[in-house]
């Protein structure tokens, strides 16, 4: 008579042999995402670390938790007791930090403005045919809108992507670069944004890996080095944004709801600016005053979109802005780069007020597009 013992371990073994048999196929291998398709690093790391044996936890590691807890309690006490003061005092403090450097704002406005029509921070308007002849605007417009969600995917700030963008604008107006080095060039300037822009910079490889590992390390740092050189390490210019947040002030109003909106689709078309190499021609700041027209008009379309006080704060007159209002208005319509789908899809979610899905009207009332009379 057989052991009972052994007849349970070969029922086991089986069973197990059948369920293997029985069992469906290992799923295949995911392929490597190409230059618009972006790998979402998150759910890799959630899976290794789920499956990661636990490391014994130290002293010094639980002292160190135990601060940051009580770090992060005063954060959030800190936080709870602002968010408690009313809102007329927080706007009493707004009011008083705006009014203390209201002296320096026209200093500051008027270096900016000086800053922005350096030739050596502008690039050429007609780069793409007098200078480049394997790349065109298309290509130009693809590589911006996956420097999109590049950014995106980095959790990097807006900054950092519009200093970029304006690098390779200003690198391509010296620089034959062929097709296959766009991309390299686009990681790079990116790469020196964010070293100058950020506080905590990815590490190298990340830009390798989004870049699917079509360029190594040493060919990101060759460029990047080609880049600082051009530039004369001179990597501060004044962009669409930094413009753009400071028209912002200046035409809020009291109801915070549409003002919100307002901001947001701002932000929005400006993001759009990027796509277009045609805007290049405009200064950073013709393309923010333009976007803030855009925006109230799309907001409140029955209304004048612009009047007195922005004229005066902007320093801009309607006539000024004609051409980029409509050029942007083109984007913004969808008539230009409706291909490119990373900065609609981005701003139609609901952090953003999905203002990227809301309609504005085909046309400008010619009415609008004429200068004010005092």
């Amino acid at each position: 008579m057989e052991p009972r013992g052994r007849r349970r371990r070969q029922q086991g073994a089986a069973e197990g042999k059948e369920n293997s048999d029985s069992a469906p196929p290992p799923p295949p291998k995911r392929p490597r995402r190409a230059l618009a398709e972006l790998p979402t690093d998150s759910t890799a790391n959630n899976a290794s670390a789920a499956g990661a044996p636990s490391k014994r936890r130290t002293r010094a590691a639980a002292r160190e938790a135990a601060a940051a807890a009580v770090e992060e309690e005063a954060r959030r006490r800190e936080g709870s007791a602002i968010a408690a003061r009313p809102a007329a005092s927080r706007q009493t403090d707004a009011g008083a930090a705006q009014a203390s450097v209201g002296p320096y704002v026209p200093d500051i406005d008027g270096y900016l403005r000086s800053l922005e029509v350096e030739q050596l921070r502008r690039p050429r308007d007609d780069y793409m045919e007098a200078i480049q002849k394997d790349i065109n605007a298309t290509m130009r417009g693809i590589l911006v809108d996956w420097l999109v969600d590049v950014v995106d995917e980095f959790k990097l700030l807006a900054d950092t992507l519009y200093l970029a963008v304006s690098y390779i604008d200003r690198f391509l107006t010296a620089s034959v670069v062929t097709r296959d080095k766009l991309q390299l060039l686009g990681v790079a300037s990116l790469f020196v944004a964010a070293k100058y822009e950020e506080i905590h910079v990815p590490k190298m490889d990340k830009f390798c890996d989004i870049t699917d590992g079509t360029y190594t390390d040493q060919q990101v740092v060759k460029m990047e080095a080609d880049i600082l050189k051009y530039l004369n390490f001179q990597m501060g210019s004044p962009t669409v944004r930094t413009f753009l947040l400071r028209f912002l002030i200046s035409s809020r109003g009291s109801n915070c709801a549409s003002a919100k909106r307002m901001e947001l689709m701002c932000i929005y078309l400006a993001e759009l600016s990027l796509l277009d190499y045609d805007c290049i021609r405009f200064l950073p700041s013709v393309i923010a005053a333009a976007c803030l027209f855009l925006a109230r008009f799309t907001v409140s379309p029955m209304t004048h979109p612009w009047d007195l006080t922005l004229q005066e704060n902007t320093g801009y007159k309607v006539s000024n802005l004609k051409s980029c209002i409509l050029r942007i208005h083109e984007l913004q319509l969808g008539r230009q780069y409706l291909n490119l789908k990373a900065i609609r899809s981005k701003y139609n979610e609901r952090k953003f007020g999905c203002v990227s899905m809301m309609a504005s009207p085909e046309e400008i009332p010619a009415s609008f597009l004429e200068d004010l009379n005092k």
